[in-house]
């Protein structure tokens, strides 16, 4: 009779958390989305040397969802994604172009 009761009440306890989570973050990410990513707010990384914080800086001035580091010379899928900014790196490891997309 345990498991029984265990089984209806864990898809309510998702789906409360699922309505937790859209209240608290879903304006954000829906925001986000809508106003795609702006490139020109994180033109302060060019000309640095990669690293994770600074990239992290440059997606959220950018207001982009997520960041992806692009080596120069190497292959990658090339689908448009507003809310993505790309971090071209040289061999290096200096930035040396961004885009969104």
């Amino acid at each position: 009779m345990n498991s029984s009761r265990h089984q209806r009440v864990s898809p309510n306890w998702r789906i409360c958390a699922f309505l937790v989570g859209i209240a608290c973050f879903g304006p954000g990410l829906f925001r986000a989305r809508a106003e795609g990513c702006n490139s020109k707010n994180a033109l302060f990384v060019v000309g640095k040397p990669y690293e994770g914080s600074l990239a992290d800086e440059a997606r959220r001035r950018a207001g982009a969802m997520i960041v992806r580091r692009m080596d120069l010379g190497m292959a990658y899928q090339m689908e448009f994604r507003a809310d993505r900014l790309d971090l071209t790196v040289d061999k290096k490891g200096i930035v040396v172009a961004i885009h969104c997309g």
